[in-house]
């Protein structure tokens, strides 16, 4: 039994190596390496399980592949997915595009629909409505749209239909 006393918890100080265990690449690898080593060192898999916070059925597989094809199995594969159709350049583009007034390029607002037919008519790229809203996520804006009345904060009826009559100010 551990009898050290320590001066952050334990818990905290476990959850913060699992992080770095799999934080890049090269430590996932050198972390399963490790795992592996202590299996055949005769660790039971249930113990470096609950160490580690990773099943069982995740190791035991890390065994059979370091066993069968060698420990350089057990380096993550680049995943493969569809290239995107936008280049780098063009993203940055349509960002600039985005935080100029929509009413230059004959739109009210922009949202998917309007930046989908954005990018077709200037890079000639069709993309749905929806892989613009995604396209919208990954350059860093959310889907707030003004209101034309306050939708809290007025008790006052009264003001609030003088603010629906009268618009903003």
């Amino acid at each position: 039994m551990n009898t050290r006393k320590y001066n952050t918890d334990p818990e905290v100080l476990l959850e913060q190596g699992k992080a770095i265990m799999s934080s890049t690449d090269e430590a996932r690898f050198h972390f399963k390496v490790f795992a592996v080593n202590m299996v055949l060192s005769g660790c039971p898999v249930s113990q470096i399980s609950a160490m580690a916070g990773v099943s069982k059925v995740a190791i035991t597989g890390w065994v059979k592949t370091a066993d069968e094809q060698g420990f350089d199995a057990l380096r993550p594969r680049r995943r493969s997915g569809r290239p995107s159709k936008l280049s780098a350049e063009q993203c940055a583009a349509i960002d600039s595009a985005i935080l100029s007034d929509p009413k230059d390029f004959g739109f009210k607002v922009w949202d998917g629909p309007s930046l989908s037919s954005y990018i077709s008519s200037t890079f000639g790229i069709r993309l749905s409505v929806r892989q613009c809203q995604r396209l919208f996520h990954d350059l860093g804006y959310s889907h707030i749209r003004p209101q034309p009345y306050p939708s809290k904060g007025y008790e006052d009826s009264e003001e609030r239909e003088a603010f629906k009559k009268n618009g903003q100010k």
